[in-house]
C-alpha cells in the first residue's frame, strides 16, 4: 500500500513538472524558438492545453531532423541562454543517418546519467573505489563524460579510456577485414592497460567485451569486480558468457542515449531478458503499437503490459524539452518494480529493447 501511495504521489509530481516545463518552453517572451514555432504550426495554446503527461500526445511526434539541423539555441529557453557556462552539448551517434544535437545543464546531466546509475548500483552492490576502464567514444557523444562522472561518484578516479568512434565503426560491415582491423586496434590499446594497470571495472559494449573476454587471461578476468554494459542491446546469452568469463564481477547494464540519459537495469532473467526503468520525473517512457497507422494515431495508445511495441521517450528538462521521440527500438511494456518505487523508479519500464530498423543500420560495435 505504501508503494502505491508513493507511486501515485510521484506521478502527480510529474504532472506538475509537465505543467512547469511546458510553461517555460512555451513562454511567449522567454521560451524556446523551436517550441514556439511548433505551437503556431499546431494551432494550440500549449500552456493551457498541455498540463499533464496525458496531454503530451497533442504535440505529435518529435521532429528528429530538427534536432539534427537546427541550432541548439533554438531548443533552449531564452531565459536559460544567458547561462551558457552551465551547459553541456553533445551529439548522438547518428545510427539512422542524422546525428542529433542535445544540451544538458550540469545539474540535469547529473540527474540524467549519474543519479540513475548510482541508484541501480546500490541495489546490486556494484563495487566502489576501483579503477575503471572505459572503452567507448570520448566525444562528441556524452557517454565519455558520463563514464567519468559515474566513476567519480563511485569513489573512483577518472577512468582509463580507450577512444572508440562508433560513426566510423558502423560503416564497417561486421566480419570484414576492415572491421576486424578496427576492433584489433581498440583491443591492443585495451590490453596494454589491462596488463599494466589494476583495473576493477570494465565499461563498454557487449560486442567489445565479448571479444575481449577471449584475450584477457584468467587471472586478470578474476580481478574484474564490475562490468557496466551499454551502447547496444545485450542478449541473455552474452550475459551468461560474461558471468562465466568474469566470475567475480557484478554485471549492470544500461539503456539510453545522449538525448535522454540512461535507464539502468533493475532485473534480469534468462527467459525474458533485461528490465530497464527511468529514474525520477524527467523521463516519460511509453510503448506504443507498431503498425500502418500514422504516428499521431499510434501516440494515442499504449500497448498492454507484456506486449511488445515501439519505444517513445519524452524528456522534461528546463534546458531542452523533447516530446514523443519515436525511438528505433521495440520493447515489452512492463509495470514498475515494487521494491524500486521508493528509490525513485516509479514509472513503467521496458523489457528486452532491440532495434526494429534494418539490421544493416545497426552500429557495428555500439554506443549512442
Amino acid at each position: 500500500m505504501l508503494c502505491l501511495e508513493t507511486q501515485q504521489k510521484s506521478l502527480e509530481e510529474v504532472d506538475h513538472r509537465v505543467d512547469r516545463i511546458v510553461g517555460l518552453h512555451f513562454d511567449p517572451q522567454d521560451g524556446s524558438r523551436y517550441w514556439l514555432e511548433r505551437e503556431a504550426v499546431l494551432g494550440i495554446d500549449a500552456r493551457r492545453e498541455i498540463r499533464t503527461v496525458s496531454d503530451l500526445p497533442k504535440l505529435g511526434p518529435m521532429d528528429e531532423k530538427a534536432l539534427a539541423t537546427r541550432p541548439i539555441e533554438d531548443f533552449i529557453p531564452r531565459s536559460i541562454l544567458s547561462r551558457r557556462r552551465e551547459l553541456i552539448i553533445a551529439e548522438t551517434a547518428g545510427t539512422l543517418g542524422w546525428a542529433k544535437f542535445c544540451v544538458h545543464r550540469r545539474d540535469e546531466f547529473h540527474e540524467a546519467f549519474v543519479v540513475p546509475f548510482l541508484a541501480a548500483a546500490q541495489r546490486v552492490a556494484f563495487p566502489r573505489g576501483l579503477n575503471w576502464l572505459f572503452i567507448g567514444p570520448s566525444g562528441p557523444h556524452i557517454i565519455g563524460k558520463a563514464a567519468a562522472a559515474c566513476a567519480n561518484a563511485m569513489d573512483s578516479p577518472d577512468p582509463f579510456m580507450i577512444d572508440l568512434d562508433p560513426r566510423w565503426a558502423k560503416k564497417l560491415p561486421p566480419g570484414t577485414f576492415a572491421w576486424s582491423r578496427y576492433l584489433e586496434h581498440v583491443e591492443v590499446q585495451t590490453m596494454t592497460i589491462i596488463e599494466s594497470q589494476k583495473v576493477g571495472v570494465l565499461f563498454s559494449t557487449p560486442i567489445v567485451l565479448e571479444s575481449l573476454a577471449s584475450r584477457i587471461d584468467s587471472r586478470k578476468r578474476n580481478e574484474i569486480r564490475g562490468l557496466h554494459l551499454g551502447g547496444v542491446s545485450v542478449s541473455p546469452q552474452q550475459r551468461a558468457l560474461f558471468a562465466e568469463a568474469f566470475p567475480n564481477a557484478v554485471i549492470l547494464s544500461g539503456y539510453g542515449n545522449s538525448l535522454f540519459g540512461v535507464m539502468p537495469e533493475l532485473a534480469f532473467s534468462s527467459a525474458e531478458g533485461f528490465d530497464y526503468y527511468p529514474h525520477g520525473g524527467r523521463l516519460i517512457v511509453r510503448i506504443i503499437p507498431v503498425g500502418d497507422r500514422t504516428a499521431e494515431e499510434r501516440l494515442k495508445q499504449d500497448v498492454p503490459f507484456g506486449v511488445r511495441g515501439q519505444v517513445v521517450i519524452s524528456r522534461l528538462d528546463e534546458t531542452q524539452l523533447i516530446v514523443n521521440m519515436m525511438e528505433r527500438d521495440s520493447a515489452v511494456r512492463i509495470a514498475p518494480l515494487s521494491s524500486a518505487i521508493p528509490e525513485g523508479f516509479f514509472h513503467n519500464g521496458v523489457r528486452d529493447p532491440r532495434p526494429i530498423v534494418n539490421q544493416a543500420l545497426k552500429p557495428a560495435v555500439g554506443f549512442y
